[in-house]
C-alpha cells in the first residue's frame, strides 16, 4: 500500500516561499513543522502518513545534514555525502510510490513546511534570494529532495548486493547530466543504469578523451535513438550494449574533432 503525503496548496507554496526572502537556515528552522492547515491528502490510493512519521523523517534529514556540516556552508564532498544518504533514505524508508513522487505539491510540503531550513542550507540564497525550484517543486529535477528520490529510484538495482551502489559510482555533475534529461532518458530506469555502468567502465579505461565529454556526446546520440526505440521491452544487457556502442561512436567522433 502506498503512503500518501500532504500536498501543499499552490497559494500557500507561494506565500511560504515569498516569506523566506533574506532568512537564514537557522531562522527557517523555527517555522518548520510536520503539518499545515493549507495542505491536503489524495482522497484515495493509500494510507496517510502520520505526523509522527513526518517528524521522524524531518529529524532524519536534519541529522544527515548535520553530518554534512549543517548549519555551516557545506563543501562539495559534504553536499555529495548528504545527497546520497538522503536519496537512499527517501527511497528506502518513506514508502513513497512513483505516482506520489510525481506530485509537485508533495515536494512543496516537504521543502517549505517540513525541512525548509535543510533545503536552504543545501542550496543557499544568493543576494538574499532563494531559487524557487529548490523548494516549490515546480521542476522536480531541481527540487532539493525530489531529485534525490528520483535518482535513487532510477538507479536502484534489486539484483545487486547493494541496490543503491550505482549512486556512489558516478559524480554529482555527471548524474546531473543524465537526470536533466528526465523524460527521454531517466524515464527508463534500465537505460539510466546502463549509462552509469558504461560511464564507470569508460572512466576506468585510461582513454585519453575525457569520459565526461564522451558522456555528453553519447547522451545526445541516445536521445535521438530513444525517439524510435521502446526500451521497456529490451533486456537490460542489450540496453547496456547499446549504450557502449554509442560511447564508442562518441569517442571516435571526439578523437577526430
Amino acid at each position: 500500500m502506498s503512503i500518501l503525503f500532504p500536498r501543499l496548496l499552490p497559494s500557500e507554496s507561494d506565500r511560504l516561499f515569498s516569506g523566506m526572502r533574506g532568512r537564514t537556515p537557522s531562522e527557517l528552522r523555527e517555522q518548520a513543522g510536520n503539518s499545515s492547515l493549507r495542505a491536503v491528502f489524495a482522497a484515495t490510493g493509500g494510507t496517510r502518513v502520520t505526523r509522527n512519521e513526518l517528524q521522524l523523517l524531518a529529524t532524519t534529514i536534519e541529522t544527515l545534514a548535520i553530518a554534512g556540516g549543517y548549519p555551516e556552508m557545506p563543501g562539495t564532498a559534504q553536499r555529495n555525502q548528504f545527497d546520497r544518504a538522503v536519496a537512499r533514505h527517501l527511497h528506502q524508508h518513506t514508502g513513497m510510490t512513483p505516482g506520489e513522487a510525481s506530485q509537485r505539491q508533495v515536494w512543496a510540503f516537504l521543502g517549505l513546511v517540513l525541512v525548509p531550513h535543510v533545503c536552504a542550507w543545501r542550496f543557499p540564497m544568493k543576494d538574499g534570494v532563494y531559487v524557487a525550484d529548490r523548494f516549490k517543486g515546480s521542476d522536480l529535477t531541481r527540487h532539493t529532495l525530489a531529485r534525490l528520490w528520483t535518482r535513487a529510484h532510477v538507479l536502484y538495482d534489486s539484483a545487486a548486493p547493494d541496490p543503491y551502489a550505482l549512486m556512489d559510482a558516478v559524480g554529482e555533475a555527471d548524474l546531473d547530466q543524465i537526470m536533466a534529461r528526465r523524460r527521454a532518458v531517466a524515464a527508463t530506469p534500465a537505460l539510466v543504469r546502463a549509462i552509469v555502468r558504461a560511464h564507470v567502465e569508460d572512466s576506468n579505461s585510461g582513454e585519453d578523451t575525457p569520459a565526461r565529454a564522451v558522456l555528453r556526446d553519447s547522451l545526445q546520440r541516445l536521445l535521438r535513438l530513444t525517439a524510435f526505440l521502446d526500451l521497456d521491452w529490451i533486456p537490460e544487457e542489450q540496453i547496456l550494449q547499446l549504450v557502449r556502442e554509442q560511447r564508442i561512436e562518441s569517442r571516435k567522433h571526439l578523437d577526430v574533432a
